[in-house]
């Protein structure tokens, strides 16, 4: 995709002061987010991101035919308009309900201001993979829900308009409109051409890549590299309260990926063997997660595999999320039980090479509760600071015999101010009607009541309930690639929990990538710029603590042309 990031550096600052336009290298429409394995951690610079939802604007639980117009719950059959975006951008995702999709509600799109529509079909055609080029993988029916990730790029506008079905106001219909559209708005500085229904040779070849992609899930997204330098670790017992260093090694590079092989371990090991990582000079972990938790692993969960994360694979358990860092990592493997846990073997591979300063460090929270009825929403994570929020794991259960924790809604700000409103927890994971639990669709590929099913963005681990026990539960995850959720100053992830019972059991483990501070960015906007030059000039010679943290480049105690010599390193883009 393009994106102003694609312009180096010291170009980026003059974008900034007006006196470069932000005109950048055309693309393909959207395929390459997936692809360029690398770019999953760099900043998307300038985008905006959107969920067009059908959820209750009056914050009840009636999340359906519902639209920006007209306002209000619609029982008849007239035109709606579900949303109008300003662009450029891309509609990297839209969902509906199996139940909903069949019943062909029109999927209608407009752009850049024309009152013709280019995109013209029905929910059913669609999703049933007989509409142009959008067929399978990225089309796709999985856990009650059917689900598209054909990018759909706009250069200026986009309007989605639908034809809402009439619909009883006093019980239960088949008709009532669920949907999701997640999109992104770029930036000015993108160059986006328009959906036209046709693929040119360029553009077919990069959609043939991502398809590749994911017919091959379970490989790395970006192939072996010969040039990698891969650590391995034998098989090893680690004694209770210890740990195993996996790697502790210089940088700049990426961590490729990172293996861990417990074939004989028990539910207790998995919970108790512990994946810290450290960055550069960092006191705390950035990542600090169960082995369990972090791979979707034990505690009978189905074996799986997706784009960045898996536990079915030659060498065990894997993680491909690319991890930058600029000085040093360091990763271990800590027993936080008093009993020694063995390990088969492990692996950690990592590519050296330059990286500039829009490249992102991947950070990673577990947050686990019992709901006591004290807050009424589970918190995946907040942060502050510059990146994009990737996706999650999420495990519930309950000792209740029901599926109605389910309806709980996910909630995205961005900001402060932009709010992204899910439909319901199976919903955000690509599932419908309770995973296909109610309103059962017999021609789903796992069947009616799947218990797993997994894809290379979404998946359910363990789904269950029982008739004449007191139990359900539901084990899924999610990742946003393309769809990723940037923020420029501040993000908070939380799921509603108002539709289970008390004494319900949450664990969430939250993926995203934050910039790390960079070295002359005095005014942290994350950029290094004419006016962090300015703040510098009357720091020269200095040694006040406000001077050395922002421009004492070689820690020598002093501002000096040294440090002048590397601001203009970083200023112009050859910082490393």
């Amino acid at each position: 995709m393009i994106r102003k990031n694609a312009i180096p550096g010291y170009c980026r600052i003059l974008v900034a002061y007006g006196l470069l336009s932000g005109t950048v290298i055309a693309g393909d429409p959207g395929y390459s987010d997936y692809t360029a394995w690398a770019d999953w951690a760099r900043l998307r610079v300038g985008a905006r991101a959107g969920l067009a939802t059908s959820y209750d604007r009056g914050g009840g639980n009636l999340d359906y035919c519902q639209y920006e117009s007209p306002v209000g719950l619609i029982y008849d059959e007239i035109v709606t308009t579900i949303k109008t975006i300003e662009g450029p951008g891309v509609v990297y995702r839209f969902w509906m309900p199996h139940v909903t999709a069949d019943l062909s509600f029109v999927v209608r799109m407009y752009f850049d201001g024309e009152t013709t529509p280019r995109l013209d079909t029905t929910s059913d055609t669609l999703f049933a993979g007989g509409f142009e080029y959008f067929t399978a993988p990225l089309v796709d029916t999985f856990g009650g829900g059917q689900v598209c990730y054909e990018p759909i790029p706009f250069s200026q506008s986009l309007l989605i308009e639908t034809v809402n079905h009439q619909i009883p106001t006093d019980a239960y219909s088949a008709h009532r409109h669920y949907y999701q559209y997640g999109y992104q708005s770029l930036g000015a500085g993108a160059n986006v051409s328009s959906y036209t229904g046709i693929l040119d040779p360029q553009d077919q070849a990069a959609r043939s890549a991502m398809v590749a992609l994911f017919d091959n899930v379970g490989q790395h997204p970006a192939g072996s590299s010969p040039t990698a330098t891969r650590l391995d670790a034998a098989a090893a017992q680690i004694s209770g309260g210890g740990t195993l260093p996996l790697a502790d090694v210089a940088g700049p590079a990426i961590v490729r990926q990172i293996n861990i092989s417990m074939d004989s371990a028990n539910d207790a090991d998995l919970d108790g063997l512990r994946l810290l990582i450290h960055y550069d000079d960092e006191a705390l972990p950035a990542i600090d997660v169960s082995v369990a938790d972090f791979f979707g692993a034990g505690h009978l969960r189905d074996p799986y595999r997706s784009l960045p994360l898996g536990t079915d694979s030659a060498d065990g358990f894997y993680c491909y999320w690319p991890l930058p860092f600029r000085k040093s990592l360091r990763v271990e493997l800590k027993n936080t039980t008093a009993s020694p846990i063995s390990i088969d073997s492990a692996v950690v591979e990592y590519e050296p090479g330059p990286l500039d300063a829009e490249m992102c460090y991947l950070r990673v929270e577990e947050y686990s509760e019992t709901w006591d009825g004290s807050l009424l929403i589970h918190p995946f994570f907040s942060a502050t600071g510059r990146g994009h929020y990737v996706g999650n794991l999420l495990y519930v259960d309950q000792d209740f015999y029901e599926f109605r924790l389910l309806e709980n809604d996910e909630f995205i700000t961005v900001d402060g101010t932009d709010l992204l409103h899910g439909t319901g927890l199976e919903d955000a994971y690509n599932g419908g009607y309770y995973y296909n639990w109610v309103a059962v669709k017999p021609n789903e590929p796992e069947g009616i009541f799947p218990q797993s099913a997994h894809r290379p963005l979404n998946g359910i681990l363990y789904v269950h309930r029982e008739s004449g026990i007191e139990y359900s539960r539901a084990d899924q995850y999610r990742w946003m690639i393309a769809d990723r959720v940037p923020f420029a100053n501040s993000i908070d992830v939380h799921i509603e929990v108002i539709y289970s019972q008390l004494g319900s059991r949450w664990t969430s483990v939250a993926f995203w990538y934050e910039q790390p501070p960079v070295p002359g960015d005095s005014d942290g906007d994350g950029d290094v710029d004419l006016r962090n030059f300015a703040a510098m000039q009357p720091c020269f010679g200095q040694q006040t603590v406000e001077c050395l943290a922002s421009f004492d480049h070689d820690a020598n105690g002093t501002v000096d042309l040294t440090d002048v010599g590397q601001f203009v390193a970083i200023f112009t883009g050859a910082w490393e």
